[in-house]
């Protein structure tokens, strides 16, 4: 009975016409590369600072702690700071020397008995976006012709999405760091920017004749293309709740399912503050609800992995406990996801730690129902 569940239900789609045969075919060839390992995957976000004061003991000492068995490492972070010696010229200004030898660091990792992602921020970028400002998103204000724009949210410039060059860095970029020995790549801010200054942002190159999900799928489909671990991207949290495109991020991950093989949803309580204020696990429905609608949305086969809150803000000051951790691993477990990961900015985890030793002890990792273990064989 291995593979049959998955190849009937791909079978039925492409007789309904709801798949192309080549996207069948597609599904079916990669379904056999997600291993238990990338399915269990249950981690912490580690920074390049971090990385830089604590160096790889730390990182295992810090992982181990909290009783996980994953490390998502910054290889090109939200800053716009490529952490390693590149070899791509335009990058060459944005390095940090967080990272001395990246690939040593991987099989220091490795020795240790731990997956390893490797996470790159696509077009937030506060260095190049700056430096050659020609391959920004521009500012449509009168005399600031020439200008990066600005988000009002993030703070800094952004890589112009539609400008190849951007696209083709960000695919040598993925090509290098899978060099280094990751298990997986994890691609965040692979998306356009929605906060409220965008009314002022302009596009060059921009293209009427494609939609943004499908510019940004075109982009996936050559890096899965390129690199030979699995793909992975970081979404909206909003984005598991909605079909579609509706905010413009470039997010479809219906669409997206043809290459992201690991769906990490960013379901923060504090970004979503209204969400069932009254209730009492209000954390633990967000995440059950989350996960469960995108799973119903992408089928089984691809990894659902959420990011989960690991920080204080925007929570009450009685919210922020080992309880609020536990909660939403088991919002986790209750949707449906394969795992799970902790998103701190500064890789601090003593709250989850505590957790992960106290009520969420029993939690992890998560059982993988029958049926979606026979589709993924």
């Amino acid at each position: 009975m291995r593979g049959r569940l998955w190849l009937v239900a791909l079978l039925v789609l492409v007789a309904l016409g709801t798949v192309s045969p080549e996207r069948a075919r597609t599904q079916e060839a990669r379904h056999d590369q997600l291993s238990s390992r990338v399915q269990h995957a249950r981690g912490l976000y580690i920074s390049g600072p971090y990385i830089r004061l604590h160096g790889v003991d730390g990182i295992i000492a810090m992982v181990r702690r909290a009783r996980m068995d994953t490390a998502v490492v910054d290889f090109k972070d939200g800053m716009g700071r490529v952490l390693y010696d590149s070899s791509i010229p335009e990058l060459a200004r944005s390095e940090s020397g967080h990272i001395e030898d990246p690939r040593a660091l991987v099989a220091a990792l490795h020795d240790a008995g731990l997956h390893v992602i490797g996470r790159i921020v696509c077009f937030s970028d506060r260095q190049l976006a700056v430096r050659e400002p020609e391959r920004a998103i521009q500012d449509n204000r009168p005399r600031h012709e020439g200008r990066p724009w600005i988000s009002w949210g993030t703070g800094g410039a952004w890589l112009n999405p539609w400008d190849t060059r951007n696209l083709d860095m960000i695919v040598r970029l993925a090509d290098e760091v899978e060099s280094f020995g990751v298990d997986e790549i994890q691609l965040d801010y692979i998306r356009f920017p929605v906060d409220d200054g965008v009314h002022l942002a302009s596009y060059p190159g921009a293209r009427e004749d494609t939609t943004r999900a499908e510019h940004l799928h075109a982009l996936l489909e050559r890096i899965d293309a390129t690199i030979q671990v699995p793909l992975g991207a970081d979404v909206f949290g909003i984005q598991a709740f909605w079909e579609g495109d509706r905010s413009g991020l470039g997010q479809d991950l219906e669409l997206w399912a043809d290459h992201v093989d690991v769906f990490s949803p960013m379901l923060y309580l504090n970004a979503m503050l209204e969400w069932e204020r009254e209730r009492p696990h209000r954390a633990r429905s967000l995440v059950q609800i989350g996960v469960s609608r995108l799973r119903e949305r992408i089928g089984p086969r691809p990894v659902i992995r959420p990011f989960l809150q690991g920080f204080d803000n925007g929570l009450e000051e009685d919210e922020w406990e080992p309880g609020f951790i536990a909660d939403q691993i088991r919002g986790a477990r209750a949707g449906g996801a394969d795992g799970f990961l902790f998103w701190n900015p500064g890789s601090m985890f003593g709250m989850v730690q505590r957790a992960m030793h106290g009520p969420a002890r029993a939690l992890s990792p998560f059982p993988i129902p029958t049926e979606r273990e026979n589709a993924r064989r």
